[in-house]
């Protein structure tokens, strides 16, 4: 149960993500979608025993869970423990699922049709891994121990960066309802994520404080920059090289605004 905690803790297509190629991919993606289509409205998920927990994420919308459902052997592609929605131009809408295997060493578990390279781990408690670090890129678990092999799936809304990448940086242009640049780039859909509501503001807040530990008056200070860069985000919303700038402006006043050893821990966020 430890370990479940642990994870309830973390013009593309919506609606339709392009189907792979490869036919045992395809027909996993199939069955994936047969068996959430149904619950695409956070109502029917909800009945169906599906809750949401934790924050939203800016590339990846908010995790709904069923308990039920998380620790099974071996999953099965219609009825994943993880529903990701995310709110698409004012509407809760179903953009992925996750699935989750219990595994005791460091290789990724075969019964699904993945890329072993999709899989990540989570290990901890809630504190320590309910949005942080394996979704920040600030580091991975290495204790020993049993813990979750995770792989997200982008069955309802295309992701540039492959079906089963963590993270979907084409989600805060969806969310804004904006046409995505052929190749997106990380760096300005993070700026974008900021002027796609109060969410992707208070979501880097939140990171800032739990991964660098400031001072109070340092975390002020950040408010203030992320304030700033979220209201030139908006204003340039449709720029792609004006939000890379914006993103990488924001990190630069944050490294002049804290303490060396404050931005030596979030320096791998940037």
């Amino acid at each position: 149960m430890r370990l479940a905690l642990a994870l309830l803790a973390v013009p593309l297509a919506v609606g339709r993500a392009q189907a792979p190629v490869d036919s045992a991919l395809a027909a996993f993606v199939a069955r994936a979608r047969a068996g959430t289509e149904a619950l695409r409205d956070p109502e029917a998920a909800r009945a169906a025993g599906y809750r949401p927990v934790g924050p939203d994420f800016p590339g990846m919308g908010r995790h709904w869970i069923h308990t039920a459902l998380i620790l099974r052997s071996t999953p099965d592609p219609a009825q994943p423990p993880v529903l990701e929605f995310a709110e698409l131009n004012g509407t809760p809408t179903l953009v992925g699922v996750a699935y989750a295997v219990l595994v005791t060493g460091d290789s990724p578990p075969a019964s699904l049709p993945v890329p072993a390279k999709a899989w990540h781990f989570h290990q901890g408690t809630v504190d320590e891994e309910s949005f942080l670090r394996n979704h920040a890129g600030a580091g991975h678990p290495t204790g020993p121990g049993p813990r979750l092999a995770v792989v997200h799936a982008w069955i309802w809304l295309d992701n540039p960066a492959g079906l089963f990448a963590t993270d979907n940086w084409a989600l805060p242009y969806a969310r804004l309802g904006l046409s995505v640049p052929l190749h997106v780039s990380r760096a300005a859909a993070r700026a974008l994520a900021l002027a796609a509501g109060g969410g992707g503001r208070l979501y880097l807040e939140a990171l800032l404080h739990a991964v660098g530990q400031p001072s109070a008056e340092e975390m002020k200070t950040m408010v203030a920059v992320v304030s700033r860069h979220q209201a030139m985000a908006r204003a340039q919303a449709q720029n792609v090289q004006q939000l890379e700038a914006c993103w990488s402006a924001l990190w630069n006043e944050v490294k002049t605004g804290v303490r060396p050893e404050v931005w030596k821990r979030l320096e791998p966020l940037r």
